[in-house]
């Protein structure tokens, strides 16, 4: 079976990589290049560009920019839930003014402590005034 212009069109939209390569005109190209019989052919290292110059490639990152509708998608997974669906929120909003106690307060009173052991140890009188 030949691949049609259809197939190519169809392999390169398939997945950005493909579309990036240009897959569909590649397989295309050695389907000819074969006489249409999916026989071999042979590639030298050489003859192939745009290759990395060590393999496997270093590590790197990549912004959300640089990947194509990478924020689009992203954006399209954000869900919308109404107000009315907020569990455990307060009764009015902003809500009423109030007090916690230093133990309400996750890790406040250690926090406190290390900052207090350091102003000591900045005085040179170990906890004394």
């Amino acid at each position: 079976m030949s691949l049609t212009d259809k197939d190519v069109k169809r392999l390169n939209l398939s997945m950005p990589v493909a579309n990036d390569v240009k897959l569909g005109e590649i397989l295309k190209a050695l389907q000819e290049a074969t006489g249409g019989d999916g026989g071999e052919i042979t590639v030298a290292w050489a003859d192939v560009t745009g290759k990395p110059s060590t393999f496997p490639p270093a590590a790197h990152t990549h912004t959300i920019a640089q990947v194509d509708d990478l924020q689009t998608e992203l954006d399209s997974k954000l869900e919308s839930v109404a107000w009315g669906d907020v569990g455990s929120k307060p009764s009015t909003f902003p809500p009423a003014s109030h007090t916690h106690t230093i133990a309400q307060v996750t890790g406040l009173q250690a926090a406190l402590d290390d900052l207090q052991a350091e102003i000591d140890a900045l005085k040179g009188d170990g906890g004394g005034s």
